[in-house]
């Protein structure tokens, strides 16, 4: 039978383990006061008990780093279904469709939706949600204030634009139908090609149509009133609000199509970031009814909004004549 008294005398470790001076105590300290990792993992990655690391770590006054905290602690509050319909709502302000991808009725989701927005535990949920979202996307309330003020107040002519001309009477001989000259030449080939004279070749109206003329207040043909063409702007040289309004483009069977956002809804959550519904009584009573306005009474109420609202001329002034990026 072997005793201790046999076996070779060896240094007495801390705690558990390696030596004190085979431990490597300064990328432990690295790790417990700059990771978020367990004493138990650190120790087993360095071999040292855990109740080591929290004996020298009180000693030395070690103090570790704060743990991310959850979206938002209103949220965690929640039950699962007001969870996801704050959540939802984070995604695009749209407190209907919010409520319809959360699980509530369709036929019942702008109620729903109304009745929740009103709670004050959903709307300080809310709240930190969109405190938490900007500090994670580094956006802030004048960035998206900036966004939607450029949106709201550029000039859709700069992305499609109609223009009215002159018809291929207006400035035609006795107003008669005017080619342009390579027309003409392409008319008069087509002419001796089939062997008819020359001298019979009808110019008609002559050569020199430009669509880019006005109209003739005297032409039979279009009345004075010319003709329309759509043309679109060249993407690549928009000015910053125009490349805000823009949404894309699609070809279809007409043509290709230009989308844009839709400067209403801007001028809607502009107003909504600003602030301005809350000073507004009737807007108090039913957060939902501006998106059951027609164009028409949608402009008329934003108007009233910004009549009674001078310092928003302010802002949006402030906003837009600033960077343009």
């Amino acid at each position: 039978m072997v005793t201790n008294s046999s076996l070779p005398e060896s240094p007495q470790p801390d705690s558990t383990g390696p030596t004190s001076r085979s431990i490597d105590w300064e990328s432990i300290k690295r790790a417990y006061t700059t990771t978020t990792d367990s004493s138990r993992d650190i120790g087993r990655a360095h071999g040292v008990t855990h109740a080591a690391i929290s004996k020298r770590a009180r000693k030395e006054g070690w103090t570790r780093p704060e743990k991310a905290k959850p979206i938002s602690a209103k949220l965690a509050a929640l039950d699962l279904r007001l969870q996801r319909f704050v959540t939802e709502y984070l995604i695009d302000l749209n407190g209907t469709q919010a409520a319809i991808r959360a699980g509530y009725s369709a036929k019942s989701a702008a109620e729903q939706a109304y009745d929740l927005l009103r709670k004050p535990q959903i709307q300080q949920a809310i709240k930190e949600g969109q405190e938490k979202l900007q500090a994670k996307l580094e956006m802030n309330a004048e960035r998206v204030v900036q966004k939607l003020a450029q949106i709201a107040t550029a000039d859709p002519r700069e992305l499609v634009e109609v223009k009215v001309g002159c018809c291929r009477c207006c400035h035609g001989e006795g107003h008669k139908f005017q080619r342009t000259l390579l027309e003409m030449a392409h008319d008069r080939e087509r002419w001796a090609e089939k062997g008819k004279p020359p001298e019979e070749f009808d110019e008609q109206g002559g050569v020199g149509f430009n669509p880019l003329l006005p109209p003739h207040p005297e032409c039979p043909n279009c009345g004075g009133d010319g003709e329309s063409r759509t043309v679109l702007k060249d993407t690549r040289y928009l000015s910053p609000r125009a490349a805000a309004l823009y949404a894309g483009a699609k070809q279809t069977k007409y043509g290709i199509e230009i989308q844009m956002h839709s400067q209403m809804e801007a001028w809607e959550k502009l107003a909504k970031h600003l602030g301005l519904y809350a000073k507004d009584n009737f807007q108090r009573s039913d957060p939902l009814s501006l998106r059951t306005m027609t164009d028409a009474e949608r402009t008329v109420r934003m108007q009233r909004v910004l009549d009674d609202n001078p310092a928003l001329a302010v802002v949006l002034g402030r906003i837009l004549g600033g960077s343009t990026q």
